[in-house]
């Protein structure tokens, strides 16, 4: 059975929405520990658990230090979200892996998965399920399958496009050489070494139109 702090809570998850906001309009700190909390006015012993939570959804490395998804998807403004969402679907995987919809699934569906994958007890598991449902506030976890669907819908629109297209030909093909008729074309490429008498282009294309004239008319 899993550890209790795979699923990190804490008993103020309103602190903690409130923390994550202020950290989108603050300068990036080259590490955030308790010291780093209590500087920015979150010195209880109830907001340490920030710290492993941040660290399960990507936003800090193991020692603290702030990634990239810290830089570009919480303070990435609303194109970040989706980054962020990633995130939380990497950090509480086993979470997406029953549920793809986690984030609006019921408190009681999610405290049912939560204590039947950790040794928490009810009131803890309360708990981490108010805190996961805080950090995925953060996240656009819409944003990727509604970018899908635009592209998929774009596909088809170009699909029908051509098939319009081809029809739009075809019936032109039809209508100036007769319904079922067949058009085909022949190209042929002759070619004469170079020469400065004039006679021998003279022959060349007089030999060329009889030719020509005989497959006319033997399609008459």
């Amino acid at each position: 059975m899993a550890a209790d702090n795979s699923f990190p809570y804490t008993p103020t998850p309103g602190k903690l929405e409130e923390f994550l906001e202020k950290l989108q309009g603050m300068g990036v700190p080259t590490r955030i520990d308790k010291q780093y909390l209590s500087s920015v006015g979150f010195a209880s012993s109830n907001s340490r658990p920030f710290i492993p939570l941040m660290k399960k959804i990507g936003l800090l490395d193991r020692s603290g230090k702030p990634t990239e998804l810290y830089t570009k998807g919480l303070r990435g403004g609303e194109s970040g979200r989706a980054l962020l969402a990633a995130g939380i679907r990497s950090g509480y995987g086993n979470v997406f892996q029953i549920y793809s919809d986690a984030h609006n699934r019921s408190d009681t569906e999610l405290a049912t998965f939560f204590k039947s994958h950790s040794d928490l007890d009810d009131k803890k598991v309360g708990l981490a399920v108010k805190t996961f449902k805080v950090v995925c506030k953060f996240g656009n976890f819409n944003s990727v399958a509604g970018a899908a669907g635009k592209e998929d819908e774009g596909d088809e629109g170009d699909a029908d496009e051509q098939d319009e297209s081809t029809k739009g030909r075809h019936q032109r093909q039809q209508g100036s050489n007769g319904a079922g008729s067949v058009v085909i074309n022949v190209n042929i490429a002759l070619s004469v070494d170079a020469t400065s008498d004039a006679a021998v282009y003279d022959a060349f294309f007089a030999a060329m139109a009889k030719h020509l004239k005989g497959l006319t008319d033997g399609g008459a």
